[in-house]
């Protein structure tokens, strides 16, 4: 099989900035779309200015549109107008990431768009959608996670919201939603023949991640009081090793677990539910105890050849050099001003 670029041919106009909009678009340019980013002089990218920096960008912007063919135009005046309107015509695709109205204040909306391009998939990503009490309130990835109720599934000991440590809504309701969106929008077009409108909402496609809660709590229970995959089991968690280091068993199944047991010469382990397994009826202290009498590493090595759901957590710098990751080819490399750096390759693989 020849791996294949599945977007190839086709062009998107790409308005957004910030982390949602600029991610999805270069995962479909890594898909073989050919993007364009619009940028206006007098609102450009904030991304631009993070740190660390490589020439008068960050890091993280280059890494999410270096891909990109980068336009600054303003096209709130009648030549930059005109140019857009040019770029728009030859298109396939325009995504915008600003609150509802604003492209209709620059005389970009869906209605003018489509006049002057009757094949365009038009992809507007808000964070709370184009109709409805919040549409018009910013907001940001902490605000859609608290409003699904994911903040209220993610409490420490003491009963308080933790903040993760990386974007959900942004990335998981925003960047990959967006690919499901062009692909969705392209199909509709071509099967239809006409042009496409797309309202994707971040707090829309983040609230789904709460399905195990949602459908528990519509049979009468609370997955807050019995969080089975959240810390209440022993075979499902986290165990710090001799080194610092942790690991996470994932033996969620007695099969998987029963063959941990074996793994670790404790037959007398052993349950045939997983209802036995959890913190306070298994003794969880006798796992801390065993995983600490190793190092995460010699737990990875022991555990390669068993499959029992046993991954060392690695840490962020060593995500890149993860074998499987190499061979899997996640990551590209990409030369800014003679430095390499990684981006991300296509989310899957497509072959023909």
């Amino acid at each position: 099989m020849q791996e294949t670029k599945p977007l190839q041919g086709i062009t998107i106009i790409d308005f957004t900035r910030l982390l949602p909009g600029p991610l999805g678009t270069h995962l479909l340019s890594q898909l073989g779309a050919k993007v364009i980013k619009i940028e206006s002089p007098k609102r450009l990218d904030y991304t631009r200015f993070y740190e660390p920096k490589i020439g008068d960008s960050s890091l993280m912007f280059h890494a999410m549109n270096h891909s990109k063919e980068q336009v600054i135009i303003d096209y709130e005046n009648e030549e930059g107008y005109q140019k857009i309107s040019d770029l728009i015509a030859t298109a396939d695709v325009l995504i915008e990431q600003f609150r509802p109205g604003a492209m209709a204040s620059f005389n970009l909306d869906f209605e003018t768009v489509k006049k002057i391009n009757p094949n365009i998939v038009y992809v507007s990503v808000t964070g709370y959608g184009q109709n409805g009490d919040l549409h018009t309130k910013a907001g940001h990835d902490i605000n859609y996670l608290a409003t699904a109720g994911l903040l209220d599934l993610n409490r420490d000991n003491q009963g308080k919201p933790v903040i993760p440590g990386f974007q959900i809504a942004d990335i998981a309701g925003g960047s990959y939603m967006l690919i499901s969106a062009c692909t969705s929008g392209l199909l509709a077009q071509k099967l239809q023949n006409k042009p496409q409108y797309i309202d994707l909402s971040l707090l829309d496609a983040t609230i789904p991640l709460n399905a195990i809660a949602h459908s528990m709590s519509q049979g009468g229970a609370s997955y807050k009081k019995t969080p089975i995959l959240s810390g209440m089991l022993v075979n499902y968690n986290v165990y710090e090793c001799s080194d610092g280091k942790w690991v996470a068993l994932g033996a969620l199944e007695p099969k998987f677990w029963n063959a941990f047991c074996e793994m670790v010469d404790k037959p007398d382990w052993k349950r045939k539910t997983d209802m036995e397994l959890i913190d306070g009826i298994f003794p969880k202290k006798d796992l801390e105890l065993l995983f600490k009498t190793k190092t995460r590493d010699e737990w990875a090595r022991l555990s390669a050849t068993h499959d029992i759901c046993l991954s060392p957590i690695l840490e962020i710098d060593e995500v890149t050099k993860y074998r499987h990751v190499m061979e899997r080819n996640i990551f590209n490399e990409g030369t800014i001003k003679n430095r390499t750096i990684k981006t991300y390759a296509a989310p899957f693989k497509t072959y023909s």
